[in-house]
């Protein structure tokens, strides 16, 4: 009896060494043990866009994220451009159920900035290493009052793109893109095709519902601007906006195009094979290409055309923090795992965004130099929405009143004066201290 006692004294003082050895008594590891059990943490992301291709990426990052991080679940949702994903913002944030990480458009920077939802990020900047290799122009997109508050990680420049079998039935050179107006009216008679008075394949795509980016292009091509920002001047009614908008309102009654709602991805006339030219973000080519392999060598893409000078639209979706999370270090976390040069590499060769590093430049070139290199020409040339606090405001006017003159219902000049009119009548109410 007293040689068992001794055993079992001898084995607790073993086993008691062994825990202090380790650090801790008992007590403290199975504290341990409760943290590590109770460390169940959500992350709420929001994505604006809806298309299928980047639904699965983001499903691929946030499912690594995930087994990377345990206990960590990402809640995803994904709402359209434009109004949808403005009043779901809204509504989230006046009840203080915001998303932790958000990503968004360049249009947004200003407004959200200003009222305090989007949280400054130069605080956070020495957690993240690949900072000071982000090419200069992306960096600035997210900076706004001298903070930054957006990383930019999908650059979205409008590239002319065209099927180049298209263009070979219609008696066109397929290597030789339009590079001028003039010549982009002609090939989108040419190649338009009608059945009796219906258009069924667009010689050129224009959309007429949210079509406020292509409208910039086309303004910016012949010398004009959106917005004074210093005088919070429109511009948007100016005779080069005019008559850029007439040109693109002659094309739509002369039914070289088909109706269509740029805010929906279900309906882009290029990618479903009902136009022949437009102008498309290189997401949307790139995907095309990997969805449709027989299309890959059928498809031109080269940087804008010009009227007075080479322009195109140039947005830019960023990832934001909400200044309302309760997780930021995670957050952040999730964005610079996102902003990983590793998978921007993958972003890129999943679906097809450019990329946003000095020292990847060289590679993406090599890769595809005839699309990435007018891809880059883009961006150079290319101009994003306004950073005005009511710049969201600017494209929603846009959008209704040229809507109206593709429809007839106002003449282009009337259009863009009641246009302008509209928002100098909203101006005292957008512009705050």
């Amino acid at each position: 009896m007293k040689k068992r006692l001794v055993i079992v004294l001898c084995f607790i003082l073993l086993v008691s060494s062994s825990l202090v050895a380790c650090g801790g008594s008992t007590e403290k590891l199975v504290s341990k043990n409760e943290n590590s059990n109770n460390k169940k943490v959500t992350l709420k992301f929001w994505r604006a866009g809806t298309d299928i291709s980047e639904n699965e990426y983001w499903k691929r990052v946030m499912s690594e994220f995930e087994a990377q991080h345990e206990g960590i679940t990402i809640e995803y949702s994904e709402v359209p451009f434009g109004n949808e994903m403005e009043t779901k913002l809204n509504a989230a944030f006046a009840s203080g159920t915001s998303p932790d990480v958000i990503s968004y458009s360049l249009a947004s920077v200003a407004q959200r900035a200003h009222l305090g939802q989007y949280e400054p990020l130069d605080q956070y900047l020495e957690k993240w290493e690949e900072k000071d290799d982000l090419i200069d122009n992306v960096y600035e997109t997210g900076v706004y009052k001298d903070n930054l508050y957006g990383i930019g990680f999908i650059p979205d420049p409008r590239v002319l793109v065209w099927r180049k079998d298209m263009f070979t039935d219609a008696g066109l050179d397929p290597e030789s893109p339009p590079q001028d107006w003039e010549t982009l009216r002609d090939y989108s008679l040419k190649l338009t095709k009608r059945d009796g008075n219906t258009t069924t394949v667009a010689g050129f795509s224009i959309p007429t519902t949210n079509g406020w980016t292509l409208f910039q292009s086309f303004v910016l091509q012949n010398g004009g601007k959106i917005i004074d920002a210093e005088t919070n001047t429109p511009l948007f009614n100016s005779p080069e906006a005019i008559e850029a908008t007439e040109f693109l309102v002659d094309l739509v009654k002369e039914g070289t195009s088909i109706p269509s709602d740029a805010n929906k991805s279900s309906d882009n006339l290029f990618v479903n094979g009902k136009a022949a030219m437009a102008y498309d973000s290189p997401s949307a080519v790139a995907n095309l290409q990997k969805t449709n392999p027989d299309l890959a060598d059928k498809i031109g893409i080269a940087g804008p055309i010009a009227r007075k000078q080479k322009a195109t639209f140039a947005g830019m979706r960023l990832l934001f923090m909400s200044s309302q999370s309760k997780e930021k270090d995670l957050a952040f976390e999730f964005m610079t795992f996102i902003m990983a040069k590793e998978e921007t590499w993958k972003r890129y060769k999943e679906i097809g965004a450019p990329i946003v590093y000095n020292s990847l430049k060289e590679d993406y070139i090599k890769d595809n130099p005839e699309m990435n290199s007018a891809i880059f020409e883009a961006v150079t040339y290319g101009q994003g929405a306004a950073k005005v606090t009511y710049a969201g405001k600017i494209s929603e006017i846009l959008n209704t009143y040229i809507e109206q003159a593709y429809y007839g219902k106002k003449s282009a000049e009337q259009a863009l004066n009641d246009a302008a009119e509209h928002l100098l009548n909203e101006m005292p109410n957008l512009i705050t201290d």
